[in-house]
């Protein structure tokens, strides 16, 4: 089949729920279907989702911490991701597949085998219960008898030995104690746990990407899963063969569910804008984001030390970044613009900024051009 970025552009805008904010009651929901909110950065997390669901940010914190719907924990890529909590055990289950395995430099920083890393990962899990467990705390549980080294690493922020514990469904985060955070066990903390095979697991995982993504290539997959799974995305592709259906957008190669072949024959472009908090799944999911913005703004939107700005998206492409403050109770947005906006856009963006603003809890919101 034959599409068009602009096809492509309205179906991943419509899965993605940029299209129109769902219902509050969806919440968790819309988590799932955007494949999870990156929360390095947790108010932008916080903004991801409210953008696609008629709620506050306040909201989203009841999610996690009150009736857990959601959970907070390190996934793809090796960053913190807010996914729904029925879904982590699926997430898990695939980052334990043979696919992963720890890198030989990580395994030579900390002194390890791959062995000892996995047994290192199953004391985290095995310290941890619903209770939650400050970061000291769980330090003094399962360092006893390490070296140095290893205590002074698990005080970093980075998180680099939680990691592989986190990844393997063994720890997640649990609500702050002021300014620390703490650690539950998934299984203990989250209402209800399921094990699954790692295998279905991963191609499950696939099949929710190209919902999401799709069309896509292997190597997009690959590269939103994340480095540390090489040969991931030829497995799930190889796995997903059956259900999979090439297209050619705009001359590029990529593959579809073929479940969703009709939805793109049928799909109509819809003008659509959208403020895009930094980090959005949206902008994370390529290998390349040539389809979204010309190369000239690269380093506009993709800044140094990984950083992804906030964007303003307009029929599913980038049109520019903005960047916001709150003060005395006033949302201020400054837009970048990569090139002239239309009357309606402009005014598109005031009405999303306006949204904004009632979901962080601001009176109102203003809205300035550079």
């Amino acid at each position: 089949m034959d599409l068009t970025w602009s096809q492509v552009h309205a179906f991943r805008v419509q899965r993605h729920h940029l299209a129109r904010r769902a219902p509050k009651k969806d919440l968790a929901k819309v988590v799932g279907a955007m494949g999870g909110a990156q929360a390095q950065l947790m108010s932008a997390a916080e903004l991801q989702i409210a953008v696609r669901v008629d709620c506050a940010v306040s909201d989203v914190r009841t999610a996690l911490w009150k009736d857990r719907t959601l959970v907070k924990t390190w996934l793809m890529r090796g960053t913190l991701h807010l996914v729904p909590s029925a879904d982590l055990p699926l997430f898990t289950a695939a980052m334990r597949t043979k696919w992963m395995k720890p890198r030989n430099a990580w395994l030579k920083f900390f002194g390890m085998t791959e062995q000892d890393a996995i047994e290192f990962a199953d004391a985290i899990g095995s310290a941890l219960t619903a209770t939650p467990m400050s970061r000291e705390e769980l330090i003094a549980a399962v360092s006893k008898g390490r070296s140095r080294r290893l205590r002074e690493w698990l005080r970093s922020g980075w998180g680099g030995l939680l990691k592989p514990a986190a990844r393997r469904g063994q720890l997640c985060f649990g609500p702050s104690r002021g300014a620390s955070v703490t650690f539950v066990r998934p299984a203990k903390w989250l209402p209800s746990w399921r094990e699954l095979d790692p295998d279905e697991a991963l191609l499950e995982v696939a099949r929710r990407y190209l919902r999401a993504y799709g069309p896509a290539t292997k190597s997009d997959f690959a590269r939103w899963w994340g480095p540390s799974f090489p040969g991931a995305g030829a497995a799930a592709w190889s796995g997903l063969a059956s259900e999979l259906a090439p297209v050619s957008v705009d001359g590029v190669r990529a593959d579809v569910l073929a479940r969703d072949l009709d939805v793109l024959a049928r799909i109509k472009s819809e003008p659509s804008v959208q403020l895009l908090p930094a980090f959005d799944p949206y902008v994370m999911g390529h290998k390349s984001r040539d389809h979204l913005f010309e190369r000239v703004h690269t380093r506009k939107v993709s800044r140094i030390a990984g950083w992804i700005s906030a964007v303003v998206l307009a029929d599913g492409r980038v049109s520019g970044t903005w960047t916001h403050v709150v003060a005395n109770g006033i949302l201020r947005i400054l837009v970048e613009r990569f090139g002239p906006l239309s009357p309606k856009v402009r005014s598109a963006i005031g009405l999303r900024a306006d949204s904004l603003a009632e979901s962080i809890g601001a009176a109102r919101a203003t809205v300035k051009f550079a």
